[in-house]
């Protein structure tokens, strides 16, 4: 595996992590490998390793070429800051698809959290001159052939609880993130003290259109910041527009559990759950699209 770091804006520090399987050999030799591009969450405050790397690790496992986006973060990075780095590394890949025995028309974009945000806002964008006339990129470059989303933040509407004392115990004791401070909808607006039609406007379930790409989504009923309905209303969204979707919600787990298994989470935190059961699904659900892409060329 080749490793490669890269920029992705000139006016950021944002970058692209590459890992780029060998070339295989004999009858494997030459083949054109699919690729995924990871968008780790953490609240637009900061980029969780957890949904990063041992994410790109399994796919890569299973022969995929695999990138991790650091994005830019925080309040002075407002929309559509991350998202433009998200477009930039997409041609990045696409650029090199030649050197790097990567199928082009096979990469999918992987979403956590805000993280999801990021990868569905891309889907819904690519093709809108927020990007396409602003970067100066075709939609070709920058979308995803398919979309895969975990516990993503769609609606961005606040669930208007209080943050339990055991989690601000642990935000003090460094156990996980600290995110008191700016919310994430100020983050994305770009300033405190919003208006509700600067919140409104951070909903994506309005913009979902016939284009957006095909999409696998993800979460838990138990979840605190990311209510089912979120991903049910998604479902139906693209339902509505007839964008083919497949949908799991487990019953059990909370926010933020990334593969679920004992590289990301402690045994006590994963015992039980049938969260991991994500993971073969996902795989399954891509191989099917492609199955379903040669069937009609």
């Amino acid at each position: 595996m080749k490793n490669f770091v890269f920029p992705v804006s000139d006016s950021s520090d944002a970058k692209l992590t590459a890992n780029i399987l060998d070339d295989g050999e004999f009858a494997k030799k030459g083949i054109r490998r699919p690729a995924v591009v990871v968008c780790p969450g953490g609240g637009y405050t900061m980029i969780s390793k957890n949904e990063g790397e041992p994410v790109a690790l399994a796919f890569a496992a299973k022969g995929y070429h695999t990138f991790v986006l650091e994005y830019s973060v925080k309040i002075d990075h407002p929309f559509p800051t991350a998202l433009k780095e998200l477009a930039g590394a997409m041609n990045i890949i696409r650029q090199n698809a030649e050197d790097w025995l990567l199928d082009s028309n096979n990469i999918a974009v992987i979403g956590f959290s805000a993280g999801g945000n990021l990868a569905l806002s891309l889907g819904i964008y690519f093709n809108q001159p927020l990007l396409t006339d602003e970067m100066g990129l075709t939609e070709d470059q920058i979308r995803p052939n398919h979309i895969i989303l975990g516990y993503p933040a769609i609606t961005l509407i606040p669930q208007n609880r209080e943050t339990p004392e055991f989690v601000l115990e642990m935000m003090e004791q460094g156990l996980i993130p600290d995110f008191r401070g700016p919310s994430i909808q100020e983050i994305m607006i770009g300033h405190e003290n919003i208006t509700q039609e600067e919140a409104a406007s951070l909903n994506l379930i309005p913009k979902i259109h016939k284009k957006v790409p095909r999409t696998f989504v993800w979460g838990t009923y138990e979840d605190s910041l990311i209510p089912p309905t979120d991903l049910l209303g998604l479902a139906t969204a693209l339902h509505s527009v007839r964008v083919p979707c497949e949908l799991h919600l487990f019953e059990k787990g909370p926010h933020g559990m990334s593969l679920c298994d004992e590289n990301t989470k402690s045994e006590a935190e994963i015992k039980g759950l049938s969260i991991p059961y994500w993971l073969p699904l996902s795989l399954k659900w891509l191989k099917q699209g492609m199955a379903e892409r040669t069937q009609k060329s």
